[in-house]
């Protein structure tokens, strides 16, 4: 067991050197591909393992956007936050991010625009305990080591968790990890009472280590991904913009239909076993989502939330940075 565990941790380490190598210390995005001819380029960005990855390696979105006289460059992200910073400073023209990355870059001063949502997934993110623990349920985190991310999207369901369920901040004591290497290698050596993580990696967790489940997102979190553009790339190019969407939503209809397929592809990309990629697929729904009054809440009770426990600098209005024109919608979006 301790060495299929060291093998997994290895495994994740690499992984996260890997996505983080770049051409500076903040992780530059690493191009993979160039210019077409005299086509105009369109700029992607992406972050392994991800819709936009599916779309990718798919090829739907570059034939369609090749038919229209245009070729991308992608460009791969290790994070949603370095992502989001190259679009604010128009090194990218597209882009997707969590929800959480999002109400963190909007505090901190930086425009936003959103485009549209990924379909919620509540169920890719959770927070277990080894299955020998005496934990059983929410109520029984006073007094316990929880170890997330800051700000992740396990953050904020710890946090939901915790206000049903009555219990004060103080009550617990939250230690942050740095990325799922660093949070899975400390939980096998019980430095967490309580380890939350999301998907794959919460696949990974289930599928090596013995565990329970305390609480997914299911009725706490909505676990979105949301798409972004540029304010020059939605004025300059609305038809560009809406080949993109439609091609995203074809794409994650292949996806529901293909999943182990899927899965193979993104097992490629991540370095990582096919198994719990399945296993991540088959809870999860793709779909590309107009963003509504519903989604707009849910996404403002998110950025309230971690402001109320001091982890956003200022307040925010996520309504402030959705003004979609409706002519960007393709039709093939709910």
């Amino acid at each position: 067991m301790k060495k299929t565990i060291l093998i997994i941790v290895t495994s994740l380490f690499i992984l996260a050197l890997a996505a983080c190598g770049s051409d500076s210390s903040e992780g530059a995005a690493a191009s993979d591909s160039g210019n077409d001819g005299e086509k105009e380029v369109i700029t992607i960005g992406y972050q392994k393992g991800n819709t936009i990855n599916i779309l990718k390696e798919h090829g739907n979105l570059d034939e369609a956007l090749n038919d229209a006289g245009y070729t991308i460059d992608w460009k791969v992200f290790p994070t949603g936050t370095v992502l989001l910073e190259a679009l604010n400073t128009d090194n990218i023209d597209f882009g997707h991010a969590s929800d959480g990355n999002a109400v963190f870059m909007q505090s901190g001063g930086h425009q936003l625009n959103y485009l549209a949502s990924e379909a919620p997934y509540p169920e890719g993110v959770a927070l277990v305990v080894k299955a020998d623990s005496e934990i059983e349920t929410v109520e029984d985190f006073k007094g316990k080591r929880i170890g997330v991310t800051r700000g992740g999207n396990q953050h904020y369901l710890l946090l939901v968790a915790l206000k049903e369920a009555g219990i004060p901040l103080d009550e617990v004591e939250i230690k942050f990890y740095k990325d799922a290497a660093e949070g899975l290698a400390a939980f096998t050596k019980d430095e967490f009472d309580v380890y939350g993580s999301w998907d794959p990696y919460l696949a990974i967790v289930e599928s090596k280590v013995d565990t329970r489940t305390i609480v997914n997102g299911t009725d706490l979190t909505e676990n979105r991904t949301f798409y972004f553009g540029t304010e020059e790339f939605l004025a300059e190019k609305p038809e560009v913009v809406k080949i993109i969407l439609e091609e995203l939503q074809n794409a994650d209809q292949w996806a529901n239909e293909n999943k182990t397929e899927v899965a193979e592809i993104l097992a490629a990309e991540l370095g990582l076993d096919v198994a719990p990629l399945q296993l991540a697929n088959d809870r999860r729904t793709f779909g590309v989502e107009k963003i509504d009054e519903e989604i707009i809440t849910s996404q403002q009770h998110l950025g309230d939330t971690f402001y109320e426990a001091g982890l956003l600098e200022n307040e925010i209005s996520v309504e402030d940075s959705v003004n979609i024109d409706e002519a960007l919608i393709p039709s093939n979006l709910d």
